[in-house]
């Protein structure tokens, strides 16, 4: 049962590929960032001239930012012509790693420094800087809190190998959780943090590490196997990881942390990046010393198109369309709730389209999580839970109930 429900996920996932999708890939040793529109299969290899040693590229609403280590800048371009706008110098022997765009600021990560930077996107100015442990390199904003994946000192087998917490407020470090050699890789789930452990690359082997951001603990640690890395969340029953070598993928659920397929039987068509939505899969497959690919996969991860970009790829990312709280509050109701405005305890009614696993979420005003709960396996038809806010201040607040076919949001007030 397990197989056939990850199959008829997948399908879902990828048959809606002829939708227009645009993929960037930086290549680092052509130094260039190639452009796929896979509506139209156009690939431009020469869409972005890059800095020295070009390793990550970040994508907001306007602009897209790459992280070129060699130069200890970040390149601010533009979307519309990949002309570079700007380029925001972090310092000497910083050797930048990662970067992440939250509002108005961009924090980057220093692998040679070992501190992470807070940089005002809008004038480009490096306001302020903090050292969080040795070799710095992913980044995953939740809350009010900055998460960092520190990869240890490779020449003691990695040791050191930890997650920083900085406290967003105060730009300062907070806390540090011990993890598995080598985190790489980081990825919200709700209000877990999933942390991909690539391992020493020989007698080491990867890991997932599950941290709970409510007290900032680690609470399990899925023996995954092999040099896990990215970690893309299909579903709250599939999460897909790549694997650093370029060769597999793997998977697990980021709901019951169950592992479904890891190095004892991978995925063989993969990839060293993952990246996709509710209509499309892709992998990127470095095809180390020559050119790379894009792969494009289907239902039973078989390629059903492949995309060739410059030399030595390091970095897979898809245009997101924009999506916020505020968007999801102006959707129209997809789900009676009742009284509401209210003063305690709130019913909510809503058409479950097909047999799933759902969970429902409670956010407020500031999109932070403030409830969550798994409703179990529903059956298809007109479903009514409960939610008791009573404990909760007056205020606007945000339900989303999620499921694998299903996500439907409502905003409701209490008085």
């Amino acid at each position: 049962m397990r197989i056939k429900t990850i199959l008829s996920v997948m399908l879902l996932l990828v048959l809606g590929a002829m939708h227009a999708e645009i993929l960037y890939v930086v290549n680092s040793q052509s130094r260039t960032l190639s452009r796929i529109d896979t509506s139209t299969d156009q690939v431009n290899n020469t869409f972005a001239s890059l800095g020295n040693v070009p390793n990550r590229v970040i994508i907001d609403e306007d602009y897209l930012w790459v992280v070129n280590s060699g130069d200890n800048v970040i390149q601010k371009l533009s979307q519309d012509t990949g002309a570079t706008l700007s380029n925001i110098y972090l310092g000497n022997n910083v050797n930048p790693w990662d970067a992440i765009k939250h509002g108005d600021w961009l924090y980057a990560t220093g692998l040679f420094s070992g501190k992470v930077y807070k940089v005002n996107a809008l004038t480009g100015s490096v306001e302020s800087s903090v050292n969080v442990g040795v070799a710095p390199e992913a980044l995953q904003v939740m809350g009010d809190k900055l998460y960092v994946s520190c990869a240890g000192d490779y020449n003691q087998n990695y040791l050191g190998s930890e997650v920083a917490v900085i406290d967003l407020d105060t730009f300062s470090l907070v806390k540090t959780i011990p993890v598995s050699a080598n985190p790489q890789y980081l990825e919200a789930y709700e209000d877990k943090l999933l942390v991909s452990c690539t391992g020493n690359w020989a007698n080491m082997a990867g890991a997932i590490c599950v941290i709970d951001t409510n007290s900032d603990t680690l609470i399990e640690t899925l023996p995954l196997g092999g040099t896990p890395g990215r970690i893309m969340i299909v579903n709250p029953d599939l999460a897909l990881v790549s694997d650093a070598g370029g060769e597999y993928l793997y998977s697990f659920s980021p709901f019951s942390h169950e592992i479904i397929q890891g190095a004892v039987n991978p995925i063989l068509n993969g990839g060293s990046e993952v990246c996709g939505n509710q209509s499309l899969l892709a992998v990127l497959k470095p095809n180390w010393g020559d050119n790379g690919t894009v792969k494009i996969l289907d239902h039973s991860y078989n390629t059903v198109k492949t995309y060739t970009v410059a030399m030595m790829p390091s970095d897979l990312k898809l245009q997101p369309k924009p999506t916020s709280n505020d968007d999801l509050m102006n959707e129209p109701a997809l789900m009676n709730v009742y009284p509401n405005p209210f003063q305690s305890r709130i019913s909510l009614q809503f058409d479950n389209k097909a047999p799933q696993r759902l969970q429902v979420a409670v956010y407020d005003i500031r999109g932070r999580l403030i409830h969550q709960e798994d409703l179990g396996y529903l059956q298809a038809g007109n479903q009514t839970i409960t939610w008791d806010g009573k404990n909760n201040p007056a205020g606007v607040y945000l339900l989303k109930i999620q499921g694998r076919d299903t996500m439907i949001t409502q905003k409701v007030i209490k008085m």
